[in-house]
C-alpha cells in the first residue's frame, strides 16, 4: 500500500468529506488541505498557504499522536475552553512526559515549565528559555532587551484549547516581566497565525534544513553518515513579541 493509499484509508475511517487529487487531499468547507511528501522521489513542493505538508517519515514515526493533529485540524477534536482552566508550574520529568506523547519535536530544556490543567487532568504545556539580552532598536533608541524564546507549546492530542495559547503567554509574562518573547512557526503545519493574532510581529525566517532518513526506522538524521534518503523541510518563520515600555 502505498503512503498515499495508506493516508486515504485512515480518512475513510473518519467522520469526514475529502477529495484526492494526486498527493493532494482537500476537505470542503474547512479552509485547509494535506499534501503528502513521499519520501520515494523527494521533491520539495512549492509552499502555499493554507496547506499542511505531511512527510511520510512523519507519518510512519507520528503515531496516534500524529493522527489526531491531523483530525483537529480538520475539525474532530475534543473543546476544551482556556477560560475554565488553572496555570501552574511543573517539573521538567511531567513536562517531558507530556511533551513526548503530544508534540511534533518531544521535549526540549527550558527554565521555565507551565502546566494547564482542567481540574487535575494535564491539557497543556508551554516551555520558555532563560533570558537573553539582546540589543534592538526600540522607537529610535539602541536598547538591551531580556529576550526569553517560547521553546514549546503543545494541547492534548485530540483536543481544541480554546484560548490556551494566549492565556499561557500572558501567565509567563505575568509571572516574569520580559523585554519580549521570540518564537518560531514550523512551515509545515503552518504558517503562524495564531501568533499574528496574538501580536507577535514577523522577524525573519529560519532557513529549510536538510535530513537523511533511514528508509527502514524512518528516523531523520541531520548528516549522511549512515546514508538514507535526503529530504529538505520548509524551515520556520520567526515571530517577536515586545512588552518594553518608554
Amino acid at each position: 500500500m502505498t503512503f498515499a493509499e495508506e493516508f486515504s484509508e485512515f480518512l475513510n475511517g473518519q467522520p469526514i468529506t475529502f477529495e484526492r487529487d494526486a498527493l493532494t487531499f482537500s476537505f470542503p468547507g474547512r479552509g485547509v488541505s494535506v499534501r503528502l511528501v513521499p519520501l520515494e522521489g523527494f521533491e520539495l513542493p512549492e509552499r502555499e498557504k493554507g496547506v499542511i505538508y505531511l512527510y511520510e517519515d512523519r507519518w510512519r514515526t507520528g503515531g496516534e499522536f500524529l493522527r489526531e493533529r491531523i483530525l483537529a485540524h480538520l475539525g474532530v477534536y475534543r473543546k476544551i475552553f482556556a477560560r475554565k482552566c488553572d496555570i501552574r508550574r511543573i517539573d521538567a520529568v511531567t513536562a517531558a512526559a507530556f511533551l513526548e506523547c503530544h508534540h511534533s519535536y518531544g521535549t526540549a530544556k527550558a527554565k521555565y515549565k507551565y502546566g494547564m490543567f482542567l481540574g487535575s487532568e494535564l491539557v497543556a504545556v508551554s516551555l520558555f528559555s532563560s533570558p537573553r539580552t539582546i540589543p534592538r532598536d526600540v522607537q529610535g533608541r539602541k536598547l538591551p532587551l531580556r529576550s526569553f524564546e517560547w521553546v514549546r507549546y503543545a494541547g492534548l492530542s485530540g483536543s481544541r484549547i480554546s484560548g490556551g495559547m494566549s492565556r499561557m503567554l500572558a501567565h509567563f509574562v505575568a509571572d516574569t516581566a520580559p523585554d519580549e518573547v521570540m518564537t518560531y512557526a514550523d512551515l509545515e503545519w503552518s504558517e503562524g497565525t495564531v501568533y499574528a493574532r496574538m501580536g507577535f510581529q514577523q522577524a525573519g525566517l529560519r532557513e529549510p534544513v536538510t535530513f537523511w532518513v533511514n528508509p527502514s526506522t524512518f528516523a531523520r538524521e541531520r548528516t549522511a553518515e549512515h546514508g538514507g534518503v535526503r529530504i529538505v523541510n520548509f524551515g520556520s518563520l520567526k515571530y517577536l513579541k515586545q512588552y518594553i515600555q518608554l
